[in-house]
């Protein structure tokens, strides 16, 4: 799969567009992810990363993200994310970046009617941040808006992946590779043995994966 990261300063929003480069790519119905109400930085390994994981199920066996140098270490995280078979391009050897650690971060989906429980968090003077996200107005399985609220974030990303991935992406775009912990809240579409495997290998990168029940 090959990913263009571009942001529209007029609507304000980033886009990373999705197209095939290999045959054992499984195209999603949507070409384009969208992330609305806050600056991206298109440059930072946190985006690709972020994509493999909202698109692992799509890629095939080449991960090809135009215009951002990935380093050993995220790029052997994103080969655990998709197979470990995956071809990850535009991998940069010098480029030994890892997360700094300097940001706890607890993020979950916007509602109008309930938050994630608190966390039991280290006693340090690391920072904390709570951020949330919303997608689609009308539920799929409601069928209307009740409780629905607008986030900090707002993308279509739930399309891709489930809710629990979605927050797991957003709290990896807005730590910017500074992310320590990171908090999400599971959802019945993500098993506890599949964001374990994924909290593993986020470990390459210096993050730690915390998952709410």
């Amino acid at each position: 799969m090959r990913y263009q990261a571009s942001y529209d300063d007029v609507l304000g929003e980033t886009r990373v567009q999705l197209s095939s480069n290999c045959y054992t790519d499984a195209f999603p119905l949507l070409h384009t992810i969208v992330f609305r109400r806050q600056e991206i930085d298109l440059h930072s390994q946190s985006l690709p990363l972020a994509c493999a994981i909202l698109t692992a199920r799509f890629c095939g066996e080449v991960f090809e993200f135009s215009g951002t140098k990935i380093g050993n270490d995220y790029a052997e995280t994103i080969r655990r994310i998709i197979g470990p078979n995956t071809n990850v391009t535009s991998v940069d050897g010098h480029h030994r970046t890892i997360s700094s650690g300097e940001l706890d971060i607890l993020s979950e989906r916007a509602r109008a009617d309930q938050r994630a429980e608190p966390m039991q968090r280290s006693r340090d003077n690391t920072a904390f941040t709570r951020i949330d996200w919303s997608g689609d107005f009308v539920s799929t399985d409601t069928r209307n808006s009740q409780h629905y609220a607008f986030g900090a974030y707002h993308t279509n990303a739930e399309f891709f992946a489930s809710g629990a991935h979605v927050s797991i992406a957003i709290g990896l775009l807005h730590g910017r590779d500074r992310c320590r912990n990171l908090f999400v809240a599971t959802d019945k579409d993500s098993s506890v043995a599949e964001l374990r495997a994924l909290g593993d290998a986020l470990r390459c990168v210096s993050v730690s994966l915390e998952p709410l029940t």
